[in-house]
């Protein structure tokens, strides 16, 4: 890919990713004005339960399906694909059902289901070079369930939170469509091909990516379980705007981190890959700064007048995740640079040394200082991941 494609590609996947920034805080500020703190929490834990299965359905759904895109069948890789996550789903759902959710459990199964096929597809454009299909599905997702939501809203107000639910799925099914359309643009043809070495190789290479996720999920949800635990659902509410700023940062980080992930797929590992991975690292830290700087200006009565009273609360949440905010926003690029050159045991151990941090300060600092706990949490956990990334990239430009 040219320097110039590079770029380009990098603005665009930039631009989409703010409008779905946009998107998403419309989304956020209408499920806490319409259900509040006990709501929002509850929305947030059905978001946190769907992105802790669809870490195990990506295994075959995800960063694999980029990789082997050009080297296996598309068929092959889709029936693996799709089986999986329909297993994957059903086994999420037992275990909800072992700890009592069996109100949200049918939402979680047919959500997940959904989400598993469409990532399968977004993974697809990703390894085709087709990222103005996969820029195209990723502003859909809000845009639609911020539709459907609100049409539920209006026609069944009395459902309350789970108007939240319907439209997700809803929602879930329009994308499924557009997929399966853009699929067929690109002339990719589907059919049923089940090949035992495929799924070997999918698995050798997904579960590597998938774990480092799996770690860094908890990285970064576990406080919402234990805070639900130890203060109750109305305390994630308020945590859980705080991470969604958070992660709104994080939009530019993820833009280039996905365009340079299919850039150094077809480059390889380079002087020039390797030199582009820092540039963009660096660009995308002095963005987020700027981003956080501005957030941290706003008056704090912003954030209760947007979000509701129950709220206030949210600046403080932002201004003690900061640090974190800006050790991911440089090292997420650094780590799709590894993820791309299969070097994915330094994710798995990076974000296993987040995790101990997180295990050994969550149980003490939540229960102690409640939501200003699990920010500090987060921020140790962040920081430190992200230093043990950075000194293997830099052990590995020595070697090189």
């Amino acid at each position: 890919m040219s320097s110039l494609n590079l770029k380009t590609n990098i603005v665009a996947t930039i631009f989409s990713k703010t409008l779905i920034l946009l998107l998403n805080f419309a989304v956020v500020v209408l499920t806490t004005r319409l259900w509040g703190a006990d709501g929002r929490g509850a929305v947030a834990l059905f978001v946190a339960d769907l992105g802790l299965i669809s870490i195990f359905a990506n295994v075959f759904t995800g960063s694999s399906v980029s990789y082997f895109f050009s080297k296996l069948g598309t068929s092959k890789l889709s029936t693996a694909a799709y089986l999986w996550s329909f297993l994957v789903s059903a086994a999420g759902a037992l275990v909800l059902l072992c700890f009592g959710r069996t109100v949200v459990v049918p939402f979680v199964f047919f959500a997940s289901v959904l989400m598993g096929i469409i990532a399968f597809h977004n993974s697809l454009f990703v390894g085709g070079q087709k990222i103005g299909h996969y820029n195209l599905m990723t502003v859909l997702q809000p845009a639609s369930l911020l539709l459907f939501m609100l049409l539920f809203h209006l026609i069944f107000p009395q459902q309350g939170y789970y108007c939240y639910f319907y439209g997700q799925i809803v929602s879930l099914c329009v994308m499924l469509l557009v997929c399966r359309m853009l699929r067929r643009k690109m002339g990719v043809r589907l059919q049923w091909d089940y090949d035992r070495d495929c799924n070997r190789q999918m698995l050798a290479f997904g579960w590597k990516t998938e774990l480092s996720s799996l770690l860094q999920f908890f990285n970064y949800r576990l406080t919402y379980y234990v805070l639900d635990f130890f203060i109750g659902r109305g305390s994630v509410g308020v945590f859980s705007i705080g991470v969604t700023i958070a992660e709104a940062i994080w939009i530019v980080s993820r833009s280039i981190s996905t365009v340079q992930f299919s850039n150094v797929l077809k480059q390889g590992d380079t002087k020039q890959s390797r030199d582009e991975t820092m540039s963009l690292a660096l660009a995308s830290l002095l963005v987020s700064a700027v981003c956080v700087g501005v957030i941290l200006l706003l008056p704090k009565a912003l954030f209760s007048f947007i979000f509701g009273p129950e709220f206030d609360g949210v600046k403080q949440v932002v201004l003690l995740l900061a640090p974190g905010i800006l050790a991911i926003a440089f090292s997420n690029v650094i780590g799709h640079y590894f993820s791309a050159v299969r070097q994915l045991n330094i994710l798995i151990i990076k974000s296993a040394i987040g995790l101990l941090f997180t295990l050994a300060l969550a149980f003490w600092l939540v229960p102690k200082w409640q939501v200003d706990g699990a920010c500090v949490v987060n921020t140790v956990s962040y920081v430190v991941s992200s230093l043990v990334l950075l000194i293997y990239y830099f052990r590995r430009l020595r070697l090189k």
